[in-house]
């Protein structure tokens, strides 16, 4: 099977009984990558709900690292039955503890006034930047793609560095590494499953890493609001920024954009940023 179609079946649940789904917790051996745990509590909630209704957002709280051991069992019950909106409570849990909670909405599309904030410059980073992701966690270079097969390529323009400063700010480029059928829905849980790539490490940026430690990063919650349907056989722009950090908080956000200029999707997350005592020996790992 093509990692492309792994990928997306991950994203997806399965049905055990009403308002009840079981979902794979996929390949690792570090804690569950947070978009993974997005895109399987919108799935849930979208078979919740019925197929006219569009989704329109995500408030998400992280509560405990989930591991690769257990599947994630998934709750849906609904708070608003509306005639424009939806509203439900979604809970993933694993060994009966609460890993992930959110509410996620869903709007009955209407005409009305419409506006978005345009894209920066969008150049393309070269080739010589790509990545090939089969999953989060796991990348290769295009010279050890050989004899692989990726669902994403990915390209930034200048990855996270802990020994200068650079500004808090980044542009992460996708599109589908393969050719493979994907429908509206599986599109809109690619982009949901990227929404959480690099979060905390934008907050990160500004910051110098002392020698002898590293930077202990978590995502600490995560919004994601909806706007149009993405189109990932072509690029998408994913444009970060963080504005602040304190306290042991780093603050970031992004825009989603597609090669027209269009606004796709928003983001806000907190993460949790200290720094810690590396162990002697133990080398600092970077995000992409």
């Amino acid at each position: 099977m093509h990692a492309l179609e792994k990928l997306v079946s991950l994203l997806q649940v399965e049905s055990v009984g009403e308002g009840r789904f079981v979902g794979e917790p996929g390949p690792g051996e570090f804690r569950i990558y947070g978009g993974l745990t997005i895109t399987q509590a919108l799935d849930a909630t979208r078979k919740c709900c019925p197929a006219e209704y569009a989704i329109q957002s995500l408030h998400g709280q992280f509560l405990r690292p989930g591991d690769h051991k257990h599947k994630i069992d998934i709750a849906v019950e609904e708070l608003k039955d509306g005639r424009r909106f939806k509203l439900y409570n979604v809970y993933c849990r694993q060994q009966g503890k609460i890993i992930f909670f959110a509410t996620v909405t869903f709007h009955l599309p209407e005409p009305a006034y419409q506006h978005a904030m345009a894209p920066p410059d969008l150049v393309l980073p070269a080739g010589d930047k790509a990545r090939f992701y089969p999953y989060r966690q796991k990348s290769w270079s295009r010279e050890e793609l050989a004899g692989h097969t990726a669902a994403l390529e990915v390209r930034i323009e200048e990855g996270l560095e802990f020994d200068r400063r650079q500004p808090p700010d980044s542009m992460t480029w996708f599109r589908l590494a393969g050719s493979q059928a994907i429908d509206d829905w599986q599109q809109t849980l690619l982009l949901a499953y990227a929404s959480d790539w690099n979060m905390p490490s934008i907050a990160m940026r500004p910051h110098i890493i002392e020698k002898g430690y590293m930077p202990s990063l978590a995502s600490l919650d995560h919004t994601i609001w909806f706007y149009r349907q993405p189109r990932l056989q072509d690029w998408v722009t994913y444009v970060q920024e963080s504005p602040a950090a304190l306290n042991g908080r780093g603050h970031s956000r992004g825009l989603f954009y597609d090669q027209q200029g269009e606004l796709l999707a928003g983001v806000c997350q907190e993460s949790y940023l200290v720094p810690q005592k590396l162990p002697p020996g133990h080398k600092p790992i970077k995000e992409a």
